[in-house]
């Protein structure tokens, strides 16, 4: 749990950090270097895990890379957009389809038998999804509600669970 614990943490600070600065009217570019910095561990982190990758064909290894990926893109897509200004709509559509792995990797935990995990990916479906739902199905309303759904899965879907796996508890 120690490579994914580490990305929770930067994902558990972007999450708060993005949320926070949405509330407070901070210019959106401000946040695309912790944006890109926390992309690129996740991605670095990834492809090493993927070449790492003892057995080729290791389920584990290729849902870990893969969530790795995702999460790690997230991150420097947001970058992209703030940084150049662009459509958000593309990523509206990038977050509807890791909103549906999100939900399927909670249904694999569930199955597993480890309800941490089942939680973890519903929240982050739930995260994703609300993506979804206001830049491309035109909720508008729901803007009110992200800094702090961010704020709040950064901190209990993101950065406490980091902690328990960072100091060997999870």
């Amino acid at each position: 749990m120690g490579q994914l614990g580490l990305y929770l943490v930067f994902v558990g600070i972007v999450l708060v950090m993005n949320g926070a600065c949405r509330l407070t009217n901070v210019n959106a570019k401000s946040t695309s270097f912790m944006n890109v910095a926390t992309g690129v561990i996740i991605v670095v982190g990834s492809f090493i895990l993927l070449c790492k990758a003892q057995n080729v064909g290791e389920l584990v290894t290729y849902q870990s890379v893969t969530a790795g990926f995702l999460f790690g893109f997230t991150y420097l897509f947001i970058a992209a957009n703030y940084l150049f200004d662009l459509d958000w709509r593309p990523f509206g559509w990038f977050s509807l389809c890791v909103a549906i792995f999100a939900v399927t990797m909670a249904i694999v935990s569930y199955q597993a038998g480890d309800l941490r995990f089942v939680l973890l990916w519903a929240a982050w479906a739930v995260l994703w999804l609300e993506g979804f739902l206001e830049i491309v199905a035109g909720f508008k309303s729901l803007s009110k509600i992200f800094p702090y759904l961010s704020i709040a899965e950064g901190i209990f879907a993101a950065w406490i669970p980091s902690m328990f796996m960072i100091l060997g508890y999870w």
